[in-house]
């Protein structure tokens, strides 16, 4: 016969639940208040009252599977943005699977995209991307792999405030190691370094925060 609980652990249960309790509405509760930066220069256009922000402009590039892919392909999606290329052998494995992690919190939701660029077009046709995304069991129009000529990727960079890198070898092309965060009106909401892990997971609580925010319109 189970012996009935002491009076000491009972009063301790007792103050203990309302305390988990609380953890939980806090947990459920995640961030809830809180909004994320807007990066870019924004200027008030003549006539206007509402201030106007730096907004990721048009762009046609190819993707893994030979399609045209411009700014309406990712129209009012939440955008996971990222620069690399597929025979490097420096910062990209480690950066793309990274980004695979919160890739596959985020899998699932339609109203989110990832999009690779390539910053090695001479080489990274649509077959060799679409080689890639299958390596990574990438599922197409969840995550993209894109390219284009070097002029277009170039402004892509820069549209995504990413600094221009310069420099190459035969192995290794100069890029950018940050993730961008994209909102669904195209405004850049976060820079990670995509090798740092801690920014990483900040990067999976920046989308959910986001995505929290979007379905209180």
């Amino acid at each position: 016969m189970a012996k009935p609980l002491n009076k000491r652990v009972y009063l301790l249960l007792l103050l203990l639940i309302p305390v988990a309790f609380v953890l939980f509405l806090k947990q459920g509760s995640f961030r809830s208040n809180e909004t994320l930066p807007i990066y870019g220069n924004r200027f008030l256009p003549e006539g206007k009252t509402d201030t106007t922000y730096h907004t990721v402009g048009e762009f046609a590039l190819t993707d893994q599977k030979g399609n045209v892919f411009t700014q309406d392909t990712v129209k009012g999606k939440i955008r996971v943005v990222n620069f690399f290329f597929a025979r490097c052998q420096g910062v990209c494995p480690k950066m793309n699977s990274n980004v695979l992690m919160v890739y596959d919190k985020y899998k699932n939701s339609p109203d989110i995209v990832f999009i690779s660029h390539t910053v090695d077009p001479t080489h990274d046709n649509a077959q060799v991307l679409d080689n890639y995304a299958t390596q990574l069991n990438a599922s197409y129009k969840r995550w993209y792999f894109v390219t284009g000529n070097y002029d277009d990727i170039a402004e892509v960079q820069n549209q995504y405030l990413l600094p221009k890198a310069d420099g190459s070898s035969t192995d290794q092309i100069a890029h950018s190691q940050y993730i961008i965060l994209v909102d669904d009106k195209d405004r850049v909401r976060g820079a990670y370094d995509g090798l740092n892990i801690n920014q990483v997971l900040k990067l999976k609580d920046d989308i959910k925060l986001l995505v929290n925010n979007r379905n209180k319109k």
